[in-house]
């Protein structure tokens, strides 16, 4: 099991520095970008909730509702963009197989 991680590694960081882009890394990338977004959009809003409730509690309370909203709809964005960018690579990947079988 650690030898087939330990290719899965090397063919990630190969993948990297794949100037010709041979190969799609957004399968592998789409979990560390959503990983991403959510720890951001949620360190964004503690700290927007935190800077307004210095200001008065009335607004860190505002701030508190509408940055547990806006975390929510931001989550949910992030979900759909990459997982239509995943839809769009195996779109292309299919036509790529399709054209190539037809020659």
């Amino acid at each position: 099991m650690a030898e087939l991680m330990g290719a899965n590694e090397k063919n990630f960081f190969a993948g990297l520095v794949d100037f010709a882009f041979a190969q799609s890394l957004t399968r592998r990338i789409v979990k560390v970008l959503y990983v991403i977004a959510v720890l951001g959009g949620f360190v964004a809003v503690v700290a927007c909730v935190v800077l307004q409730f210095q200001q008065s509690p009335a607004q860190g309370l505002t701030a508190l509702v509408t940055g547990i909203a806006a975390f929510f709809v931001w989550v949910l964005l992030m979900r759909l963009l990459l997982e239509l960018a995943l839809v769009l690579v195996r779109i292309a990947e299919g036509i790529e197989r399709a054209t190539r079988t037809a020659n």
